[in-house]
């Protein structure tokens, strides 16, 4: 089953933890945890905070299980609960008991118990130790959960399980066949007890002799005590216990309300910041957390995918071959991450293509992809047409103009579409330096970033002003996502995808990773100019369609370049740039037709 760990204290919850992956028995197991910021912080200043926990989480996991992480933040820990179980699904939540009144998360134990979320198992005491486990069984689901969890618990640790039915004296009781059915002849039950007595006396008399025991809170739904006294009598007495309850399961189409945005403008502002907040600590990760390059294959060969590397090329003698090298070396030849390496080169005049194939790469002219959709110029038609030249289920694009390339690109970008399956679109942030001359300055990189592309994704976009670099070349997705969005050809393409993914998967599915520091080949302030003005024709584009109006056909598709020539003299230069749209790639006959092949 998936089990879902709501982490509270990580040293103390260890004994949860592992209790998860012995009932997942090979299914997934998440950890999550909630930061909670009280009401005048903002939710993004725990950002660093949330990195930290996400490491002591990643050590809680124990060598080869299937466990990620997942570390949220919140101003009540139990809401931030809630919306990870509505999120992730999971068969059965855990966490630790902490006492009657327990208000750790905001919550108490009390109330946790009496509307469960989802089926849930709350665990008091050291149970790393417990093998001998007791299941007192009165029947119904909350009997058959309660021997369900011991008996897993019982198969990963070559323990057992006694299963006890008091009986009511003068009545006639179902056996424990009855109650239970097949559970009766699992291999760990070795005893079948049915006694007639007080219940609580005749389960304390039983849990003598054992190590642990495992019970439903059978009171009724929204009662004030869910335990009842029985209940109550056992968690007092008993060293271990875990206390079950059932619930309804989520229905597969239950997604978390979208937040009702407010007239007024202030206070829209103030609830889309609060949402921005969250997403930067939630998915804002760095590189280093996905270093572990073993746990990333595992991954991968678990999820049964594929991985491509698509690197878009013009003219990159100077790079490409240390760019292949750092990637194939790394992550094909010493731990088998990548599947493919491919380039896609825009017609180089140089080398490019020489160099790429003396590597051993294939190289693709992307002109010469699907050429009966016809050929633009421009990166964004690069990335495109890759789609239908690789093969990979996730597929990263790395820039090839970096002088100080690094494995950490690609896995870094891969990384969390291995461990977060709600994760859909990644991209990568760095610092830029800027090289002047043959010296290299410490800012003033990501010029057109921070000048134009965050600005006006600020202004038209705000659920994803939390992105430092919106214009990175180091990116990736799922193919099943990349494959329904349109390209724009140029420039425009990263602006084009955030906000198409943004509008179709929403603000959750994408992630951030810090890559720290990116040194490549800077364009002059003319070029970066246009770069500028194409990336507002998309966002206008964009707006407009959402408003069902005609910004961006409207719009000039002209831009005048003020340049100094002849002794200072200034001169106008007109260029026009167009930003040209490729449709979903899932909707060219050819490239379904070679997915199906």
């Amino acid at each position: 089953m998936k089990c879902l760990v709501a982490i509270v204290d990580p040293e103390r919850d260890r004994a949860v933890v592992d209790l998860a992956v012995a009932l997942a028995a090979g299914d997934e197991v998440v950890l999550m945890s909630a930061i909670e910021v009280p009401e005048g912080d903002t939710l993004a200043s725990v950002q660093p905070d949330a990195r930290r926990l996400r490491r002591t989480l990643d050590q809680l996991a124990p060598a080869g299980a299937h466990v990620r992480t997942l570390v949220t933040v919140a101003r009540q820990g139990w809401q931030a609960v809630q919306e990870a179980v509505a999120s992730e699904r999971p068969e059965l939540l855990l966490l630790s008991w902490r006492r009657p009144g327990w208000d750790l998360l905001g919550t108490t134990i009390e109330d946790v118990l009496r509307n469960p979320p989802c089926d849930i198992a709350v665990v008091k005491g050291p149970l790393s130790r417990s093998r001998r486990m007791l299941v007192p069984v009165r029947g119904g689901r909350y009997a058959d959960l309660a021997a369900k969890v011991a008996i897993g618990w019982a198969r990963a640790r070559d323990g057992s399980v006694t299963l006890l039915h008091v009986r009511t004296p003068g009545r006639r009781t179902p056996t424990l066949y009855q109650l239970l059915g097949e559970r009766t002849l699992d291999d760990r039950v070795d005893r079948l007890v049915t006694r007639t007595g007080d219940p609580a006396a005749v389960i304390n008399e039983e849990l003598a002799e054992h190590d642990a025991i495992a019970f439903g809170a059978t009171g009724r739904k929204d009662q004030e005590d869910p335990l009842g006294p029985v209940g109550q009598a056992i968690v007092a007495n008993a060293r271990v216990a875990i206390v079950v309850r059932t619930a309804t399961p989520f229905s597969q189409n239950l997604n978390l309300p979208l937040p009702t945005l407010p007239a007024d403008r202030a206070e829209r502002s103030k609830v889309i910041g609060e949402i921005v907040d969250k997403w930067f600590v939630q998915n804002t990760f760095s590189s280093s957390e996905f270093a572990d390059l073993r746990k990333l294959v595992e991954a991968k060969e678990r999820q049964n995918i594929r991985i491509s590397v698509g690197l878009p090329t013009l003219n990159e003698e100077a790079t490409i071959a240390r760019v292949i090298r750092a990637i194939r070396t790394r992550l094909v030849e010493r731990f088998p991450l990548v599947d493919e390496i491919v380039v896609i080169d825009s017609d180089s005049t140089d080398r490019t293509r020489e160099i790429a194939r003396a590597e051993g790469v294939p190289v693709h002219i992307h002109s010469q992809i699907l050429p009966e959709t016809g050929t633009y110029v421009g990166k964004g038609e690069a990335l495109w047409k890759s789609l239908h030249v690789l093969s990979g289920d996730i597929v990263v694009w790395v820039d090839t103009d970096i002088s100080n390339t690094h494995p950490k690109f690609v896995y870094g970008v891969v990384g969390p579409l291995l461990m977060r399956p709600d994760l859909h679109f990644v991209k990568a942030f760095y610092q830029r330096p800027l090289r002047i001359g043959g010296e290299l300055q410490a800012t003033g990189g990501g010029r057109v970033t921070e000048l134009a592309a965050r600005p006006i994704l600020n202004l038209f976009f705000p659920e994803l002003s939390g992105m430092v670099q919106p214009l990175s070349g180091e990116q990736g997705g799922r193919r099943a996502t990349l494959e329904q969005l349109p390209f724009f050809t140029g420039y425009g393409v990263e602006t084009g995808l955030l906000i198409d993914v943004l509008q179709r998967a929403g603000l959750g599915a994408i992630a951030q990773v810090d890559m720290r520091q990116r040194i490549h080949r800077n364009q002059d302030l003319l070029a970066l100019s246009k770069m500028s003005f194409e990336i507002l024709q998309v966002a206008l584009k964009r707006v407009g369609e959402a408003h069902g109006q005609r910004l961006w056909e409207d719009a000039n598709a002209t831009i005048k370049l003020i340049t100094s020539k002849d002794g200072g003299r200034l001169h106008l230069e007109m260029h026009e740039v167009m930003a040209n749209e490729r449709p979903p790639m899932a909707t060219i006959p050819e490239y379904l037709s070679a997915r199906r092949r």
